[in-house]
């Protein structure tokens, strides 16, 4: 990105998104590179460079980058509720919790942190917490499949079967090839004494994920 080159930093960026969205992550990688070698901090080549770290596995890396596009612009909801993703992979639920709840102070519609919000919440114990994220997450988008799923796993944890197959269901009508809701509705019906329900279940989530 020197003076020479042909594209400013904002269409860098979106050049390198566009690689990035369609699973070239190497592209992207290289990009975002040029673009902080250009401006060290420009929050947003952090950001998405930090993204694509946790993507590929690597949190702490993902949680340092993001973590200066934080610094630099603190005010941006996705900044954090993707830093909280990272971190919620290294299990410190702590940070987790504190930036997905700074995610839905800055933007109270965000859907997406009130969900993911909820699974940081289940994992720290504390289940109704966790559903009443869920049912917020889904009154703001009501086709939220994973957010139905998440709270059917709640309830199912906690021996609520009935409504736990109401919620995989919903997830379902809304996404049909939706595997983890197949299965997780497989082990409602196994749960409630109806293996044949079950097997029916297991079969079609094998069907649309032969690896699970």
């Amino acid at each position: 990105m020197n003076r020479e080159a042909s594209v400013t930093l904002p269409q860098a960026i979106q050049m390198a998104l566009g690689h990035h969205q369609a699973g070239r992550l190497g592209e992207a990688e290289n990009i975002y590179r040029l673009v902080l070698q250009a401006d060290p901090n420009h929050p947003d080549a952090l950001h998405l460079l930090g993204l694509l770290a946790h993507q590929t596995g690597n949190n702490g890396l993902a949680i340092e980058l993001i973590g200066k596009a934080i610094a630099v612009n603190p005010v941006v909801p996705a900044f954090h509720s993707n830093i909280g993703l990272a971190y919620q992979a290294t299990g410190n639920l702590d940070a987790t919790i504190a930036h997905f709840r700074q995610a839905i102070e800055l933007k109270p519609d965000h859907a997406g942190a009130y969900n993911n919000l909820g699974n940081a919440l289940k994992s720290r114990g504390a289940p109704d917490e966790a559903i009443a994220c869920y049912r917020r997450a889904l009154a703001l988008n009501p086709g939220y499949a994973e957010a139905h799923n998440n709270l059917g796993v709640t309830f199912q944890e906690q021996g609520k079967l009935d409504e736990a197959r109401a919620c995989f269901q919903k997830a379902l009508a809304l996404k049909p090839g939706y595997a983890e809701a197949h299965n997780n509705l497989g082990i409602a019906y196994k749960n409630q004494g109806m293996p044949g329900a079950a097997i029916e279940c297991y079969q079609k989530a094998l069907a649309y994920n032969p690896n699970y």
